[in-house]
């Protein structure tokens, strides 16, 4: 009893990026990530995944407002 106990805490979690050869395109991988984010962010802030997802609309656009490079004209 004591082992398995032990070994609880020490679950391992696959991670939910698809391998190379899987068919999923690069614009549902991005939504895949995007829920699995507001997902998190309603758990961790103990809100519901709409709220999430207005959180992460309005960092979106504070970012545009200010963004992190300017581009450089050659």
């Amino acid at each position: 009893m004591a082992k398995v106990l032990d070994n609880m805490g020490k679950a391992k979690r696959k991670p939910i990026v698809p391998c190379e050869s899987s068919r999923i395109s690069d614009d549902d991988l991005i939504d895949m990530k995007l829920h699995a984010a507001q997902q998190i962010l309603a758990e961790v802030f103990g809100i519901t995944v709409v709220e999430a997802e207005e959180m992460i609309k309005q960092r979106s656009k504070e970012r545009m407002l200010w963004p992190e490079k300017f581009q450089t004209e050659e």
